[in-house]
């Protein structure tokens, strides 16, 4: 795979080396656009045809939320699935609960590597009261958590 585009390289330098890169999008609170970050490459992995995202964390927050999730899936050999929480990766002990995301191929990096983007499924996080977005009494604005 040749690009042009030097930051693409340096993406697929990541890929080759780590298995996966996260690519993280800041957002831009004046137009009330969330960050969010995505996994690219965690599909070409051999058990997983997918990719994975998080919302509303920084760059920091959001790489180990994903970099956990996607080694905590393939070490308990569980497929994402709708409503699937897996336990344990957030402080507190808490959990994560997935979701497919709705437009996957607004999730440009993946696409410009691939050519595809396969499904991805987005991990939410609880509020204090563990519920989840979608919860009834949820306690946390949309625009902490976006779904994406």
């Amino acid at each position: 795979m040749t690009w042009e585009d030097p930051y693409l390289r340096h993406v697929a330098a990541v890929i080759a080396e780590h298995g996966h890169a996260v690519q993280y999008v800041g957002g831009d609170p004046t137009m009330g656009e969330p960050p969010f970050a995505y996994t690219v490459g965690l599909h070409t992995r051999p058990g997983r045809a997918y990719e994975l995202a998080f919302a509303g964390g920084g760059p920091d927050l959001s790489t180990k939320v994903l970099n956990s999730l996607a080694i905590g899936l393939a070490d308990r050999g569980v497929e994402p699935t709708d409503g699937l929480e897996i336990g344990g990766l957030l402080q507190r002990g808490l959990g994560l609960r997935l979701r497919m995301v709705s437009r996957p191929e607004d999730l440009g990096v993946i696409h410009a590597i691939y050519g595809t983007t396969p499904p991805v499924w987005q991990a939410l996080w609880p509020d204090r009261n563990d519920r989840f977005p979608g919860d009834p009494h949820y306690n946390l604005p949309a625009t902490a958590q976006p779904l994406l």
